[in-house]
């Protein structure tokens, strides 16, 4: 049951502004793989990590359980998988900050 929590915590966000830029598979890969990434959704916030390898480690606020699953890029959706895959576009908000179905993801 956590585990479906995480991904649909992670995978909720909103586009909060109209002149948010869609990132492509090759920038989801470049700025996003390999960094720390701190989310926040309205259920919760974390980080996650995805790895070079195709995996993906996350964590929860206030959950002592750490998650692992896998990523890939289809097309310019990132889609994790942890008990079910899940695709959804980012977009930039400038900077570090980046917006996904309804929440927010800074990179380090």
């Amino acid at each position: 049951m956590k585990t479906i929590t995480v991904s649909g915590c992670m995978m909720l966000a909103l586009v909060s502004g109209a002149y948010a830029a869609t990132l492509t598979g090759e920038q989801l890969k470049s700025e996003l793989v390999g960094h720390t990434i701190h989310w926040k959704s309205k259920s919760g916030s974390g980080i996650t990590i995805y790895k070079e390898d195709g995996t993906i480690e996350a964590t929860v606020d206030g959950d002592k359980n750490s998650y692992t699953g896998t990523w890939r890029i289809k097309g310019n959706q990132m889609c994790e998988k942890f008990a079910k895959e899940a695709c959804a576009t980012i977009n930039s908000l400038g900077g570090k900050d980046y917006s996904k179905k309804g929440g927010t993801l800074t990179v380090e």
